[in-house]
Formats: C-alpha cells, sequence, structure tokens
C-alpha cells in the first residue's frame, strides 16, 4: 500500500543535502512518527 502526503517540512540543517537524500531524512521521519502514533494508539486499545 502507498500513501502520499502533502507536507512541508523545513529541515533544521545548514548541510546542502540532494532532493533524494532530504526525502529519504523525511521519510524516515514520517515512519517514526507514524510508527509511534500507532504505538500510542496500541496502548490506548490495552487500556
Amino acid at each position: 500500500m502507498e500513501v502520499v502526503y502533502n507536507v512541508k517540512y523545513k529541515f533544521k540543517t545548514k548541510d546542502n543535502k540532494n532532493n533524494n537524500e532530504l526525502k529519504e531524512i523525511f521519510n524516515k521521519k514520517l515512519l517514526n512518527i507514524i510508527i509511534a502514533l500507532e504505538n500510542q494508539e496500541l496502548l490506548l486499545k490495552n487500556f
């Protein structure tokens, strides 16, 4: 399943990275957020 998000994110680094590197970093950050939210939701369902 592929989900497309229309999100703008401003990186706090001054490093020059190409688009693919930025996309990879952003996808990892977004994945971490989604996993954290799903874990939180599972914890709430167990109460």
